[in-house]
């Protein structure tokens, strides 16, 4: 009797150490750096199995800005194969990557890095690889927020050599004229007083600019004029500048 206790004890304490050893494989960064557990890999929800893995013999080239060790690997029709190393932003849906560099696998230089600011979508079609910047913008009915594809990075191979292509998405639905009308209507009765609504005003004047409205891109460069801007409302609006003399550049 005291040997079948001994046996039966013996059996629930491996099955106990078994368990432990199995939950502490497979992980994947949080939005906090930190490990949780991903045993199935986050990218199958955008991606089919021979678009990507989970690769351990494909490491990153050593730099500067992340680790070595890849989070998803991007498999080209060509055969090539390209490794994703950063961190992930778990708590967006779909997932998105920030601070990223990639890499071919099997080379010893980075192809570029994307960094903290930047929140992408990648996605494979044949032999390129899309790195999509995305970015909130007052483009959805009633000009409310959505998140549009704004730069595009069209990376593939000529020769065996990588090529990266940069583009910019000019498929960005622009105001209407009843929209534009309203944009400048709200600009010309607002009063001086700086807040988060003025903010969206100033991104509505942004999008009735790049729908060609002369008076919106003489209000959106007045704006800085109108209210002093400090602080995260003048890095958002140095951006949207920048954006927009990008969108110039490109006509």
């Amino acid at each position: 009797m005291r040997t079948k206790i001994k046996i039966l004890t013996f059996s629930i304490l491996f099955v106990i150490f078994a368990c432990k050893q199995t939950s502490g494989n497979d992980t994947e960064y949080n939005e906090n750096r930190e490990l949780i557990a991903n045993p199935e890999g986050k990218q199958k929800d955008t991606f089919s199995e021979n678009e990507t893995s989970i690769d351990n013999n494909c490491s990153c080239a050593k730099n500067d800005f992340t680790e070595t060790k890849s989070d998803t690997i991007y498999k080209l029709s060509n055969g090539k194969s390209i490794a994703l190393c950063g961190f992930r932003n778990v708590e967006n849906n779909p997932v998105d990557f920030s601070e990223f560099v990639l890499s071919v696998c099997g080379e010893n230089k980075i192809i570029d890095f994307w960094d903290a600011t930047q929140n992408c979508n990648l996605r494979v079609s044949k032999d390129t690889l899309f790195v999509e910047e995305l970015i909130n913008l007052p483009t959805k009915e009633n000009r409310n927020y959505e998140t549009n594809i704004w730069g595009i990075d069209k990376i593939y191979f000529v020769k065996d050599k990588v090529i990266k292509k940069h583009l910019l998405n000019k498929n960005i639905r622009k105001y209407s004229e009843k929209e534009i009308s309203k944009t400048l209507e709200e600009y010309e009765n607002a009063n001086q007083k700086l807040n988060n609504e003025k903010m969206e005003l100033v991104n509505r004047l942004f999008i009735a600019s790049i729908s060609e409205n002369k008076n919106a891109r003489k209000y959106f460069y007045e704006f800085n004029g109108k209210y002093e801007l400090d602080g995260a409302f003048a890095e958002e609006y140095n951006d949207l500048k920048s954006m927009l003399e990008l969108w110039e550049s490109k006509k």
